[in-house]
């Protein structure tokens, strides 16, 4: 059969999600993607703001696959049986590639990010994993809805455990999860639920160089990032379990 559905790539940032971005893009045709690429790069190259893709997707209900830098409730405005996409990242790793694209960017300067961690606090947002797959939808349209949304990925966290739970309970509904360790598995599996051939790739590399972090400054960002630490720790005890279930259930030894 035919696969048929739409698609959503809820792309965590600093997830090596660029390369997928660009290998599903390349499958499905530019033509069937949102936000398109000229929509990107009317915005410099980055992502237009979640209103400008949610006009955008109105505007071009045969499209194929919406993906961008947009918390994973966005769901709710695409059709119920879309496939969902999320990759997720070691939490160490992740802050530390977050960083670096922060100092490539000129956002800030190494020696005030190594002075932060140095004092405890974190120079970029915390918990960014779990931002996007536990927050909870916005009720605004037009510039409110990108300006809040924004807001939610860098405003302090208000409950902690709440935000745990949401993206917890979200990333066992997304359909196929993927690590960033595991890249090939998660094109396998892509190509295999979508019958889309994809071509791995490495594309968006860091372009600041590696950073090298004391023991204090790694256990800041580790203290500053628990959710995502427990997340991560959560998702992939999910794929392990659920691989280990398929594994039964192929020789009989599974039992409902």
């Amino acid at each position: 059969m035919k696969f048929d559905k739409k698609i959503f790539f809820c792309h965590i940032p600093k997830t090596a999600g660029t390369s997928l971005r660009l290998s599903l893009e390349q499958a499905v045709g530019d033509a069937a993607v949102v936000p398109s690429q000229a929509l990107i790069s009317y915005h410099g190259g980055r992502y237009p703001p979640l209103h400008e893709a949610l006009q955008e997707l109105q505007e071009k209900p045969d499209y194929r696959l919406f993906r961008g830098h947009y918390g994973f409730w966005v769901r709710r405005y695409l059709p119920t049986d879309t496939l969902t996409i999320v990759v997720l990242r070691d939490p160490v790793e992740h802050v530390l590639s977050h960083i670096r694209h922060f100092l490539a960017d000129g956002r800030i300067a190494e020696a005030d990010a190594f002075e932060s961690l140095d004092q405890g606090r974190l120079p970029i947002p915390d918990n960014t994993m779990c931002r996007y797959l536990g927050g909870t939808p916005i009720k605004a349209v037009g510039q409110e809805l990108s300006d809040r949304f924004l807001a939610s990925r860098i405003d302090p966290i208000d409950d902690h455990d709440s935000l745990f739970k949401r993206a917890v309970s979200t990333g066992r509904s997304v359909d196929i999860m993927g690590f960033t360790d595991e890249m090939p598995d998660l094109y396998e599996k892509i190509s295999q639920e979508t019958d889309l051939s994809l071509t791995m790739r490495q594309d968006n590399p860091s372009r600041y160089p590696a950073l090298s972090l004391s023991d204090r400054q790694l256990d800041t960002v580790r203290r500053h990032n628990q959710l995502d630490l427990q997340l991560y720790e959560a998702m992939r005890a999910e794929r392990n379990s659920n691989k280990l279930k398929r594994l039964l259930k192929r020789t009989g030894l599974f039992r409902t």
